[in-house]
């Protein structure tokens, strides 16, 4: 599945996301993308995702703090987009040098 993130700046910690088929786990919220017919198409209805969700393709919303992260980050689209099958998103930000040992972030 191909995961994007989009990076917003906000006061708030940055998500865990992780994907088990068609199951996306965000901070522990479970959306099942089962739900959506093959070749199907959903708009988003909550604030975790964002736009025109189906089942090979989803926008997830990502804030975080410029207080862990650098204010300066990509604004390369692929930088923020994964094919994942299963397991842990990966976070693209690159953390400030004095934070590295914050563990909320």
């Amino acid at each position: 599945m191909k995961i994007k993130l989009n990076a917003q700046v906000a006061n708030k910690p940055t998500p865990v996301i992780s994907l088990n088929g068609l199951v996306i786990t965000i901070d522990g919220v479970d959306i099942d993308l089962s739900v959506i017919p093959e070749g199907g198409q959903a708009e988003s209805d909550n604030d975790l995702l964002s736009g025109v969700v189906t089942r090979e393709e989803v926008t997830i919303n990502y804030p975080y703090s410029t207080d862990i992260y650098e204010p300066m980050q990509s604004t390369d689209p692929l930088d923020y987009e994964f094919d994942i099958v299963d397991g842990q998103v990966p976070c693209p930000l690159v953390k400030k040098p004095d934070v590295e040992g914050v563990l909320y972030a």
